[in-house]
């Protein structure tokens, strides 16, 4: 026989030995295994959330980003037509060169900074000017302008957001023009020397869209140098700019001339129209592009007047010249994209004084407002300036 320990600790005792045999409520052991069966569940859930997302914004991204351009490109391209010059896969096969001047490779020594470009001297600052213009700002908080402005008998002046990258839109044509003067100056060195009424071939690879009317023109038609700058500036002919931004070596050789004269921002990324904004500039270098105007270490006197007279022939006159006295001369280039508009000059007052102004806004898509910032603001610099002793 054996008797049950009143512990109920499930101990039995038998004649000759003992042992233990330990009872677990059925319970407990269902509870245990729910609640695992919930932690599963759990896990999965989250792993399933994070393969779902992984699928919907990594697998597209990653697609587009690497496999399609490394794997896919060479089917999508297979009818593309390779027709490059020679001079241009292998430069080597023809002719040593780091750089390019009307269609002729050039050997230079390369330069961080020209010497022959100067910086503008702020030696105070017109801060009741300032101020106003601050003021005015406040009526549009939408609207984000960038403003620099410099008298040349005082050497005072302002800036507001002054060295913040802005979209070029048409004020990128100004330091095209530059460059062009400049190269062509460069070329009477040469053996071949540009002049500005040589004449290049309008083809259709240079007609695009946006300002200008040589794009409603017939194509295989020869324009001057001096004709197509011209059109560039007062019109903002697209299809001119291209043409002289070949002349002058492209975009590469655009954004090398703007490093090696120390301007860090303005640049291009995109042959016109730049509707999307990649071209790139700042208010203080354009306006210091304007104030070597008159550098003749930068650009020969020769060549001054006749950007002077491409400054002057701007058609668009609605925005620094529209509230100022109609006798003022102001030699600008205006800009006009969806998300900026912007204008840029040097004005003569009726008192004889002289400054560099640059006004660009950025502004929400098309706003109409940012017209009449730029208006109102060129009128209280022009007033401000206007009675400076």
């Amino acid at each position: 026989m054996r008797a049950q320990n009143k512990l109920n600790t499930g101990c039995y005792y038998e004649a000759q030995y003992n042992y233990c045999k330990i009872n677990f409520p059925r319970k407990k052991l269902a509870k245990k295994r729910q609640k695992k069966s919930k932690v599963n569940v759990f896990a999965l859930l989250i792993a399933c959330s994070i393969l779902g997302a992984y699928g919907y914004y990594v697998c597209p991204y990653m697609f587009e980003n690497f496999v399609r351009p490394l794997y896919f490109n060479r089917f999508l391209n297979r009818k593309l037509v390779f027709d490059s010059p020679v001079s241009y896969v292998n430069p080597k096969s023809a002719y040593i060169h780091n750089s390019y001047l009307f269609n002729t490779p050039l050997f230079i020594e390369p330069v961080s900074k020209s010497k022959d470009f100067t910086t503008i001297k702020m030696v105070g600052e017109l801060s009741e000017t300032k101020q106003k213009l601050l003021e005015l700002f406040k009526k549009y908080p939408y609207l984000t302008p960038s403003v620099y402005v410099w008298e040349y008998s005082t050497g005072k002046g302002l800036e507001i957001r002054a060295d913040e990258p802005y979209e070029s839109a048409s004020i990128i044509k100004i330091p095209i023009a530059f460059e062009l003067m400049r190269l062509i100056d460069e070329s009477q060195k040469t053996q071949n020397p540009i002049k500005l009424t040589d004449k290049r071939k309008y083809t259709n690879q240079y007609k695009t869209l946006g300002s200008g009317h040589l794009q409603y023109t017939k194509a295989d038609v020869d324009y001057t140098l001096d004709y197509l700058a011209n059109e560039m500036i007062a019109v903002s002919d697209n299809s001119a700019t291209n043409m002289l931004l070949y002349e002058i070596g492209g975009m590469d050789s655009f954004n090398r001339a703007m490093r090696n004269i120390g301007l860090k921002t303005t640049s291009m990324g995109q042959w016109l129209p730049d509707l999307e904004g990649y071209n790139k500039i700042t208010a203080r270098e354009i306006s210091e592009i304007l104030y070597n105007i008159n550098n003749p270490y930068y650009i020969p006197p020769k060549y001054k007047n006749v950007l002077k007279e491409y400054l002057g022939n701007t058609k668009n006159i609605h925005l620094l010249k529209e509230k100022l006295p109609p006798d003022t001369m102001v030699l600008h280039k205006t800009g006009n994209i969806a998300t900026m508009l912007g204008d840029s000059g040097i004005i003569y007052t009726s008192t004889g004084k002289k400054y560099i102004v640059t006004i660009l806004v950025k502004r929400p898509r098309n706003n109409y407002n940012a017209r009449f910032l730029i208006q109102d603001a060129s009128l209280i610099i022009y007033n401000d300036i206007n009675k400076l002793n």
